[in-house]
């Protein structure tokens, strides 16, 4: 699949699961304060979250464009000199306002990444927050429990910046290593074991103050790298190596008169991606 048909097929897939198919918000938030870039597609539903704003749908699908660069969510160090992170990046996302929960999202993404895109099963990890039974017994139903692993607030509890909507959340992996033994590497920080889409259970508002105030309704608020799931599609190591990035990386080469090399630490390689990347 082209990287436009994976993006295409997300979309699809959420329609026929009566999603609303909305645009992407611009990156730089309206009337936001907390945040100097829009870093998640749910930042155009804070105030639905926070209960201070509504829409005519219950459930959304898009594909957001998001820049991090500062703040909470920082990836600014990591672009280059890995092959996963990006300062501006897609990410494709599916909501649910009060509606569907837990059971619904796991089900749904379960069944896109291994029904139609058919990525090998034995391949997927999931990770719960550490106090989350509940999304622990549904992963149960698609996955061994030895596939399934809890975390802490660092890797597995959501928030979009040091206040606002946030929630435990759930992640989904991919094992790229050769005899699938990765599974100590899930959260590792590591391209062989790759985090691909994240289910954030919205149902909280961090105050300023650092307390957490449930919210009136539970939300579903979910986002996957959408560079990251073409690597993934098209077995590539790296998200370079797709079609997101390919021909960029080939103009690079012709304007620098170099070839883009395979060392990962070259300097070259590194200098290359950070160009394609911003």
């Amino acid at each position: 699949m082209t990287a436009k048909e994976v993006r295409q097929s997300f979309l699809d897939f959420f329609k026929s699961k009566d999603h609303k198919i909305v645009t992407s918000s611009p990156v730089v938030p309206y009337g936001d304060p907390t945040l100097l870039f829009t870093n998640a597609g749910m930042n155009q539903f804070k105030d639905v979250f926070l209960d201070i704003g509504t829409r005519d749908y219950k459930r959304a699908a898009d594909t957001q464009k998001c820049i991090r660069v500062s703040g909470k969510h920082n990836d600014l160090e990591e672009v280059g000199v890995d092959t996963y992170h990006h300062t501006f990046f897609e990410m494709l996302g599916n909501w649910s306002f009060g509606d569907y929960y837990k059971e619904e999202a796991i089900a749904w993404a379960w069944e896109l990444l291994t029904d139609v895109w058919k990525l090998p099963k034995d391949r997927l990890y999931a990770t719960v927050f550490k106090t989350d039974d509940e999304a622990y017994e549904i992963w149960k139903k698609y996955i061994p429990e030895d596939r399934i692993q809890r975390f802490g607030e660092k890797d597995n509890f959501w928030e979009m910046g040091e206040t606002g909507p946030c929630g435990p959340c759930s992640e989904i992996h991919f094992d790229r290593t050769p005899d699938k033994s990765g599974g100590k590497l899930v959260n590792a920080g590591t391209p062989d074991v790759i985090e691909i889409w994240n289910l954030v259970f919205i149902q909280y508002n961090r105050l300023p103050n650092g307390e957490l105030e449930p919210l009136r309704s539970k939300h579903v608020d979910t986002g996957m790298g959408f560079e990251r799931i073409v690597a993934v599609i098209q077995n590539k190591k790296s998200n370079y190596d797709t079609d997101v990035f390919s021909p960029i990386i080939n103009q690079i080469e012709q304007l620098a008169g170099k070839k883009y090399p395979e060392d990962l630490a070259n300097p070259v390689g590194i200098a290359m991606r950070v160009m394609a990347d911003h």
